[in-house]
């Protein structure tokens, strides 16, 4: 008798310590893949139409998605940003010449936020399709950009507002 009862109790704390190291584990998975933090997975399509003349219409579709299991929200109150920005590349740039993301004449800007009515909320899993429209000459070369900021509510090194971001873009060739 006495063999079985020290067999349950070490059944027992053998039960015990994988609670405790599978509850252990569920908490490190959880704070590792940071609990609180946000991410929003950016995409553009884009499409050219003939439009007027040597016009065209740059058809413009900011797709999101939200990975986490966890929703989060940009607010125009806390000052967080969703924009959209339409850059003309200079059309006679040398060979080898690097254009930045940010570089070339602003032709057209897009707060989608505002457009949401400044609060913009991405539920868990959530997919989101922002389109916009842009009239642009033809034979032009354009940058794309589309960029998210969202106040984190804490302060940098140096005392300023920290800032998480996300963007993405891409270059489109508005034809003849």
């Amino acid at each position: 008798m006495k063999k079985i009862e020290i067999a349950d109790f070490v059944i027992r704390l053998l039960t015990l310590a994988a609670l405790v190291c599978g509850g252990f584990w569920a908490w490190y998975q959880y704070s590792e893949s940071g609990s609180t933090d946000w991410q929003n997975n950016i995409t553009l399509k884009t499409e050219v139409l003939p439009y007027l003349g040597d016009m065209r219409l740059l058809v413009i579709h900011v797709q999101s998605k939200n990975p986490r299991p966890n929703k989060f929200e940009l607010q125009s109150a806390k000052h967080d940003s969703f924009e959209l920005r339409v850059r003309r590349l200079k059309p006679d740039a040398v060979e080898g010449k690097v254009f930045h993301e940010d570089e070339g004449d602003l032709i057209a800007q897009a707060d989608l936020l505002k457009l949401a009515g400044g609060d913009y909320e991405f539920l868990p899993q959530a997919e989101m399709d922002d389109m916009q429209a842009v009239v642009v000459k033809a034979n032009t070369w354009v940058s794309v950009i589309a960029e998210m900021k969202i106040h984190t509510g804490t302060r940098d090194a140096h005392g300023q507002p920290d800032i998480d971001e996300n963007s993405t873009s891409t270059v489109v060739y508005i034809p003849k």
